[in-house]
Order: structure tokens, then sequence, then C-alpha cells
């Protein structure tokens, strides 16, 4: 994979094998898929959370986070009065972290840095109690909202696991992000089974959580 990716900068975290339909308003998105089109070959590109940002005419001014994630286009849906996109799917594919951004083109391209998916010092024995947390979690969702969090079959990769978690919890995206830059997947899944305990205090507190489930999810390996 390319280690200069044009950056499409998006309103939440993207984990590898996750896919999610993204919608892109701004020129600077438009550019990248319109490029990406036009080249030919693989659409992938980096997905970048947004920490805060502002609109000045056309040109869209963001602060973003360091580490993101790749991903591939695989459906774009164009606007039916100028054929520009207006939302795409991604699926993620491995993270990176930003060593340098070019910002004189329509749009930012970034050189990355590509980040190995080490597996900690316990990630089977860690994966053992996230996953006995993440189901009582899933269980007190489903009690108090409809259809609930519905699990399937999860995988036994400790990887695959930490990032399935990581996508199918309602969490706030400085959340989703430090579980995107975790150093390894035993300290990701730590990090999981912390943040678990947090939501199953609030849903006791204040039982209000939206439904949702694990339809969008790639059986595409994170590496």
């Amino acid at each position: 994979m390319d280690s200069r990716l044009p950056l499409l900068t998006v309103d939440t975290v993207i984990f590898p094998g996750l896919v999610l339909p993204i919608p892109v308003t701004d020129v600077q998105g438009r550019a990248v898929v319109r490029d990406l089109v036009e080249n030919g070959g693989e659409l992938v590109c980096g997905a970048l959370a947004v920490r805060d940002g502002y609109e000045l005419g056309e040109r869209v001014f963001r602060s973003l986070y360091g580490t993101g994630c790749a991903a591939t286009i695989s459906e774009i849906t164009l606007d039916a009065d100028d054929d520009g996109p207006v939302e795409v799917t991604l699926t993620g594919n491995r993270r990176f972290k930003v060593a340098e951004l070019d910002g004189t083109g329509d749009y930012l391209v970034a050189d990355v840095e590509w980040l190995d998916d080490d597996l900690g010092d316990d990630p089977l024995g860690t994966a053992m109690v996230a996953v006995k947390r993440f189901r009582k979690y899933a269980e007190a969702v489903s009690e108090i909202s409809r259809p609930g969090l519905h699990l399937g079959d999860l995988p036994d990769d400790p990887s695959t696991l930490s990032y399935l978690m990581s996508a199918a919890m309602k969490l706030m995206t400085p959340d989703r992000q430090k579980l995107l830059e975790a150093a390894d997947v035993t300290t990701r899944l730590a990090q999981l089974v912390g943040l678990i305990d947090n939501e199953l205090a609030a849903i006791t507190a204040l039982p209000s959580l939206p439904a949702f489930d694990l339809i969008s999810w790639s059986t595409l390996s994170p590496n």
C-alpha cells in the first residue's frame, strides 16, 4: 500500500475492518473522490477524524487528529444535479500516523507511517475479559432499546475483536480515537474494558442508549 495518501476528513473514527457510509459535502472531499476515480486503480484514501473546524467560503479549515486509517472506497453515491459525490462507503484497512502534510493542492495529502498491530503482553487473556464485559454491555443495551445490539459470532482473533468492539460501542470521538491509537492489541482491549464499565454504569443511571447492531463489518483482515 502506498505511503502517500489523499485525505478525507471525517466526523468519526474509522477502524480497520469497519464498513461505513460517509457524507462528502465539502469541496476538498469531492476533489479527493474525483481524482481517485479519474486516476483509476484501487480507490484508497486516508481517513482522519476531525477535532474541530470551520468553513470560510468554499474552503473548510479543520484541526485533525494525527492518527488515522487507510480506507477503500467501495461505493459512491452521486448528486443527481451535478454528478458530485455526496456519500461514499469506506472500508477501513490499516492504521497510519501522519508524518507530513501537503496542503498545496486542492486537498490535503499525507505522507504516512504505517502502524503495526502488535499483540502486547496478554491479548488472549484480556480478550476473554473484554468479551465477557461486551456481552454484558450488549445485554444491557438490548434490555433498554429495540432491536438492541446484536452480536452474532465474535471473531477469535484478538486484533479483529478489538476493532469490532471499538466500532460497535457508542462512544465520543476522543474515546474512539484513543482506541485507534492504542499502542497494542492488549492495551486496546484493556481500554475497552474500562470504557464498557463506564457505559454500564451510565446505563444503570440513565438507560437511554439508541439501538444499533453490527451489520457494517468487513471480514477483511486489519493487516
